[in-house]
């Protein structure tokens, strides 16, 4: 990944995200006094080194990745509209903008679980060529914090359907659920995450499982 930009997808971690067989988690802080433990499935392995937060990928180029956005003033996570995916998920600074800004961008409701989103978008190559891609991304909100919690898996548009790329990242997204919350003393910024040097972590005020 030498010469890309660190996507920004707003995750500061309490510890280092954790593969058991197909299962991946990670503790995440949120806005409100919260860290919440995301988990989803996958059969792709978990992606290491500096570039990444938490991701998983296949040898082909399939990906599965978390993103955490705090809603603004006056938004609501039931109102959200496609265009806020799309605008949170294809700026240049997300995880597909490493070449220049996606384009050919479409997402529109799933049929699948609600909160989620079918997606078709091209990304351009260090040449300039675009490469177009499929994917499908659910968002869920941890009971307590504003932040909107994505996951988004995409894969290239050949591998979509003959490969089963698709109903790879179906099962991952499906499988997408927060498992834990507890207060904390951190707050969402770089000097919390355990990359960074964190100074404190999460206190055992109270806590919530909401199954695994």
């Amino acid at each position: 990944m030498t010469g890309k930009t660190k996507p920004d997808l707003g995750v500061f971690l309490v510890n280092e995200p954790q593969q058991a067989k197909d299962t991946i988690t990670a503790e995440v802080v949120l806005s409100g006094g919260l860290s919440a433990t995301a988990a989803f499935d996958t059969k792709w392995s978990l992606a290491s080194g500096g570039y990444y937060d938490v991701e998983a990928a296949s040898r082909e180029g399939d990906t599965v990745f978390l993103q955490v956005v705090p809603l603004a003033r006056g938004e609501s996570f039931a109102s959200l509209k496609p265009s806020w995916y799309a605008d949170k998920l294809f700026s240049v600074e997300g995880r597909y903008g490493a070449y220049g800004q996606p384009v050919d961008v479409k997402v529109k409701p799933s049929a699948d679980a609600e909160g989620t989103f079918d997606l078709a978008f091209s990304t351009l190559t260090p040449g300039g060529s675009d490469v177009a891609r499929k994917g499908v991304v659910r968002a869920l909100q941890a009971p307590g914090s504003s932040d909107v919690l994505l996951l988004t898996a995409s894969a290239s548009v050949a591998r979509w359907k003959k490969e089963g790329a698709d109903a790879a990242s179906r099962r991952s997204v499906g499988s997408f659920r927060i498992a834990s919350t507890r207060s904390t003393d951190l707050r969402p910024e770089p000097q919390a995450d355990y990359r960074y040097g964190k100074t404190s972590g999460p206190s055992n005020m109270s806590s919530r499982n909401d199954g695994f």
